[in-house]
């Protein structure tokens, strides 16, 4: 113990008055600097959003009337422009956006963006890929694609399985993107086949037991990752 805290200490003991100080103070004391570490302790064990850190930082500094430097595009303003892109489209009920540590997802199911079978594009999700682009071109995030299937076994003469289908619609959007101009460098074109499903299931068929529950496992995901 320093020679301060010490002093401290003592002076909560000390006469005042003719009176000795309140000595639960320092228990009290002791009590919340234990509380304070316990709290610490979780926070550091946790794991963190890094969006919804960048939102709480904005907005304390607003509350507090901070006056923020110029900074990159970050993944908070990424993440408001695609929820204002989906709700000016009226694509609520097709495409969700969701934040976690790993950054921004954009979630596209395949019904909307490729035939049964096929890694072929469908022209009709040109323009929502489109809305994206502007997005991609002022960050500087690594972009992963990911795609993901139902577990209805796929065998076809191009593509044997669902690892090859999901990896080859992966790969098609990343192209795309490409051609629109983004950097080959910041992707990432991964095929996950059925082992991520979106649907709830404690394994992987209770997870593709229903049409719905298919049809929601059928994907692709635009990730903005927080990983520099």
């Amino acid at each position: 113990m320093t020679e301060k805290a010490a002093r401290k200490k003592k002076n909560l003991y000390a006469e005042e008055g003719g009176k000795e100080a309140e000595p639960w103070l320092l228990t009290y004391g002791d009590m919340m600097t234990l509380l304070m570490t316990f709290f610490v302790l979780l926070f550091s064990m946790s794991t963190i959003d890094p969006v919804k850190l960048e939102q709480f930082s904005d907005s304390m500094g607003q509350a507090l009337g901070k006056k923020t430097k110029a900074k990159k595009y970050s993944l908070a303003e990424i993440y408001k422009d695609v929820v204002k892109v989906i709700e000016e489209e009226s694509l609520q009920d097709q495409i969700q956006v969701e934040t976690s540590e790993r950054g921004v997802a954009i979630k596209i199911p395949s019904e909307i963006s490729f035939g049964v079978g096929s890694a072929d594009l469908d022209p009709r999700i040109y323009p929502i890929l489109n809305k994206f682009v502007d997005m991609m071109q002022k960050s500087t995030y690594p972009i992963a694609i990911e795609g993901h299937t139902d577990n209805v076994p796929m065998r076809s003469a191009v593509f044997p399985s669902n690892w090859e289908l999901s990896a080859a619609r992966a790969a098609q959007v990343v192209r795309y993107y490409i051609n629109q101009g983004i950097s080959s460098e910041r992707f990432q074109a991964i095929g996950y086949a059925d082992t991520r499903p979106r649907a709830r299931g404690a394994t992987i068929a209770e997870a593709n037991a229903t049409s719905a529950q298919r049809d929601m496992n059928r994907r692709v995901e635009i990730f903005f990752l927080t990983i520099q």
